[in-house]
């Protein structure tokens, strides 16, 4: 594939945008890792964010890069939370997407996607890792709100806007620095809640049809850190409503600070989250007798908390937490996530799955 010609096609067809090539992607990530992507497009609104995507799907010299999925080809990132970019950067495109906009919209909301998925979150130490027993609460007998937000608009600023519009549901989420669209996309879990507890439609462009479209979130497939559009990568997810409540904002904002100051004591900024998921409580009975979180494991079964690769270290705070200690490398990440999922494997005969993503060719 010539980047290159691409390069000049798209600077000469859309001069007012903001596109580069080789561009480094360390910056746009919570870990400040990742090489440089051969195209770099960072669309500031929905209109640029659609423009660009119905360029590159009607344009069959892209065609190729459209088939690349989380691999590379064509990647859509976000505010680069959760992912972790190869020190070779990302061959093919990349749109870093800032459409930002809230709307409340009036008319009836539809009932919720709720609760259909087990959050893997019961935490066996909460004293240590995170409790979130303690602050949960049911809010569904408050009057029920319609909000549409487009994909790139950031999770925490959503859930403050929302606060001061006098509206809650979000709460559950804070402390993750992510946009709408990858909280969809990754079907973001926080405490027992999910995201698609709270989704009623997503719009989305199918890069098969070359086609806008709407989907109702009760007829896909949602599943614990796993999203239909995992499996569907033609799917780019542009905006979304939801179903929020008109509820106790002060009860909202306590719950959503209480998150915050526990997951800030174990959860710094130079991590990406969660490396594993945790295990299915089917798996955890079999060897413990009751559910277990990554953390714990890693920590007292495995006993690799504090362990380094390079600058990347196992979490002193919470062993599920990796983080950037200064100039860490993917390779470096990497060769931590290999460690942990060999001595899980080797020790417990257990198969720790990644919750991060990994981009790009490691």
């Amino acid at each position: 594939m010539n980047y290159q010609q691409i390069y000049l096609d798209l600077i000469q067809k859309f001069p007012d945008f903001e596109i580069h090539q080789n561009h480094p992607l360390a910056p746009y990530t919570t870990l400040k890792i990742g090489g440089p992507a051969d195209i770099f497009i960072h669309t500031k609104n929905n209109f640029q964010f659609k423009t660009i995507l119905q360029y590159l799907s009607k344009n069959s010299d892209f065609a190729p890069l459209l088939q690349g999925g989380i691999k590379g080809g064509l990647v859509i990132l976000g505010n680069g939370s959760n992912v972790l970019i190869s020190d070779s950067g990302i061959r093919g495109i990349v749109i870093k997407n800032s459409s930002q906009k809230i709307d409340i919209l009036p008319g009836k909301t539809t009932s919720s996607v709720t609760n259909k998925i087990s959050a893997h979150r019961t935490e066996n130490d909460p004293i240590n890792y995170l409790n979130f027993a303690k602050i949960d609460y049911d809010e569904g007998s408050s009057p029920k709100i319609k909000v549409k937000m487009t994909s790139g608009t950031l999770l925490p600023f959503a859930i403050n806007y929302l606060f001061n519009q006098g509206i809650t549901g979000l709460q559950w989420f804070a402390y993750i620095p992510g946009t709408i669209g990858g909280a969809i996309w990754y079907n973001l879990h926080g405490g027992s809640r999910h995201f698609s507890d709270y989704l009623q439609t997503i719009t989305v462009f199918n890069f098969k049809t070359n086609q806008i479209e709407k989907l109702d979130a009760q007829k896909i497939d949602w599943d614990y850190d796993n999203s239909h559009f995992q499996k569907n990568p033609h799917l780019i997810i542009l905006n979304a409503t939801f179903n929020l409540y008109q509820g106790d904002t002060d009860r909202a904002r306590q719950t959503a600070a209480a998150w915050i100051l526990q997951k800030s004591k174990v959860q710094p900024m130079n991590s990406a989250g969660s490396i594993f998921q945790n295990p299915p409580l089917e798996i955890c009975q079999k060897i413990w007798g009751e559910q277990k979180s990554t953390g714990w494991i890693i920590d007292h079964e495995l006993n690799l908390k504090g362990t380094k690769s390079g600058q990347a270290e196992i979490g002193p705070q919470h062993a599920n937490i990796f983080t950037n200690n200064g100039n860490a490398t993917a390779k470096d990440f990497l060769n931590l996530i290999n460690l942990v999922q060999n001595k899980a494997k080797e020790k417990l005969n257990l198969n720790l799955t990644p919750e991060i993503k990994l981009i790009g060719d490691h």
